[in-house]
């Protein structure tokens, strides 16, 4: 290296070590500053999360309510079978195929079996 190039190289780096001498605490509030930015940003318990928790939130009301009205229709059906004989009557022949011992019963059969003209 020739001398100019030296020169230029130390006055480069005595303006650099200058600059940092004077402004190294700036540097690094800045750096750490930077850093809980990124952690903020990206970490666990960042806006990516509460975004998630926000739509897990809406999921869980809307399940809440479903769960909240079925519940309300098994609390009316309990009450109907306990106090209602013409429901249960009703029930009990509807799902268990039951009739009283002067009833007839007819089967028919669907719309295909229909006669063909």
């Amino acid at each position: 290296m020739n001398y100019p190039q030296v020169l230029l190289y130390h006055n480069a780096m005595s303006r650099l070590s200058n600059h940092l001498r004077r402004h190294w605490l700036d540097l690094i509030l800045s750096a750490i500053l930077a850093l809980l930015g990124l952690s903020l940003a990206l970490g666990p318990l960042g806006p990516r999360d509460l975004v998630a928790l926000r739509v897990r939130r809406r999921a869980l009301e809307a399940r809440r309510t479903e769960l909240t009205s079925r519940n309300i229709s098994l609390r009316t059906t309990v009450q109907n079978l306990r106090s209602n004989d013409r429901y249960l009557e009703h029930l009990i022949r509807r799902e268990l195929g039951f009739t009283r011992p002067d009833e007839l019963v007819y089967k028919f059969t669907g719309d295909s079996a229909a006669p063909q003209p």
